[in-house]
């Protein structure tokens, strides 16, 4: 009869833990937007038929109406990429597990009545009311392991946050670079055609072999083909910079050219110590493996005692009421739980696999991005200090000497041509320079880059691109 008893109490403790267990979406973002507060310097934005996407929406054109920056693609990323928003929802599920967790299952009502075969009269009935008794003490440990998941949750969404962003800047510098490529490659082509063209002249005036006009034809066929290439190539980047901003055409314009190496430098000593600690990625690894621990410490009582059920039964037989309690268990003897308990065991060893893995990559992604980084550092500056100057100087002393008449128009072309070379060389690895300074920052963000990435980001500075068959005279 105690149990009769407790029934109206834990109904009620039920009906009241239903009510509190509100599901709140945007307090799951907040989390998110909290943990990236000191981490990235954007605003996140998540779209679920509020009133603040239509603000989002002004924000996205607003940005895009200007010369697109760096900063202003990633934003606009942050606002308007469709898959960024779906990485969202996940918040949602856990916070929906998070509330599912608490909350107790629903009551078992069962009624029944009984006709005599031999006799007329009224039919006994039967009516009986149970709860899953071990869900009471569960409860609080079904709670930890859900709170568990969505903190692992929480840093995974934060982490892609990041990965969105490094990978639409990187993106942004990839486009940029790529349309001054293109331009100065329109530059080489103009200075092919005046070559060609003197040539011909100077053929005309019988002052040049056939064989030079030959060579100075296939350089400039060679140059047309190579912007083609180069034109195309930046058509790409931009394209794929729009996919990143999640926008359906690439018609923004992009601002200015790539900035010159920074004074400042992103400090690399203590990289590993520094990306272990803000990894998110690592702590999400981490937490996984609490939430196993717990999961497997639910498993081991859950295995004893699986089910058990206590409520209690009224019943009306020959016109008596009749009430008692009523208790169901369910008797471990065929299904003992040691199958689960062993899944369980080698997840958690596979976890704790992962957390070590994911550790070691971290660590070693620093060494690596700090490393590039300062290689990149060093060519982008021997470039822009010694390199450039260096073409710069020669093309001026080959005008003065074209001037005075000591060297002819095919050796100041030549010149101003290798000068090209270098300028577009030297993009490259501005290019390579901000590409591994993204990487690095997202590491240090807690963020974490994709490994296999080329070095150079897609640039490849030692290559030469306008080579012609005419450059090897």
């Amino acid at each position: 009869m105690d149990i009769l008893r407790s029934i109206p109490a834990l109904a009620l403790a039920g009906i009241t833990l239903a009510g509190c267990a509100t599901i709140a979406p945007q307090r799951a973002f907040d989390d998110v937007r909290s943990t990236l507060d000191d981490r990235l310097d954007a605003h996140i934005a998540w779209r679920i038929g509020t009133t603040e996407d239509a603000a989002a929406d002004s924000a996205v054109a607003a940005l895009l109406a200007d010369s697109l920056t760096a900063d202003a693609a990633v934003q606009v990323v942050l606002l308007n990429n469709r898959r960024l928003q779906a990485t969202y929802e996940a918040l949602g599920v856990a916070q929906a597990d998070l509330v599912q967790a608490g909350l107790l299952s629903n009551p078992v009502f069962g009624a029944g009545a009984l006709w005599s075969l031999e006799e007329r009269g009224a039919p006994d009935l039967r009516f009986s009311v149970a709860f899953p008794f071990l869900d009471v003490l569960y409860l609080p440990l079904r709670r930890r392991i859900a709170r568990s998941d969505y903190e692992a949750t929480r840093l995974r969404v934060s982490g892609a946050v990041l990965r969105f962003a490094a990978a639409t800047r990187s993106a942004f510098y990839r486009a940029q670079a790529d349309a001054a490529v293109a331009a100065m490659q329109r530059a080489v082509v103009e200075n092919a055609e005046a070559a060609y063209s003197a040539v011909r002249l100077l053929r005309e005036a019988g002052n040049v072999p056939a064989v030079d006009v030959l060579a100075e034809r296939t350089r400039l066929e060679q140059t047309r083909l190579d912007l083609v290439a180069t034109e195309a190539q930046a058509a790409e980047s931009r394209e794929a910079l729009a996919r990143h901003m999640g926008l359906e055409r690439a018609d923004f314009a992009l601002a200015g050219a790539l900035p010159p190496v920074p004074r400042d430098t992103l400090a690399s000593e203590d990289a590993e110590a520094r990306a272990v600690e803000a990894s998110l990625a690592l702590a999400a690894a981490r937490q996984d493996v609490v939430t196993l621990g717990e999961r497997l410490g639910l498993a081991r009582p859950e295995q004893l005692l699986p089910d058990l059920e206590a409520g209690g039964e009224v019943e009306r037989e020959e016109g008596e009421w009749e009430a008692g309690p009523e208790v169901e268990v369910v008797l471990p003897l065929l299904d003992q739980g040691q199958a689960r308990l062993a899944r369980l065991r080698s997840e958690l060893r596979r976890r704790r696999a992962v957390y070590d893995a994911l550790g070691a990559e971290v660590r070693s992604a620093a060494r690596q991005f700090a490393l590039r980084l300062d290689a990149a550092r060093a060519v982008a500056e021997r470039y822009e200090r010694t390199v450039l100057p260096l073409h710069a100087d020669l093309t001026a002393q080959t005008l003065r000497q074209y001037n005075a008449m000591q060297t002819g128009v095919f050796g100041l072309l030549q010149v101003q041509q290798q000068e090209v070379r270098a300028s577009r060389r030297y993009l490259g690895a501005l290019a390579a320079y901000w590409t591994a300074r993204t990487d690095l920052a997202l590491l240090f963000q807690g963020g974490m880059p994709a490994l296999d990435r080329s070095p150079l980001g897609g640039f490849d500075a030692s290559s030469d691109p306008m080579s012609t068959p005419a450059d090897d005279h």
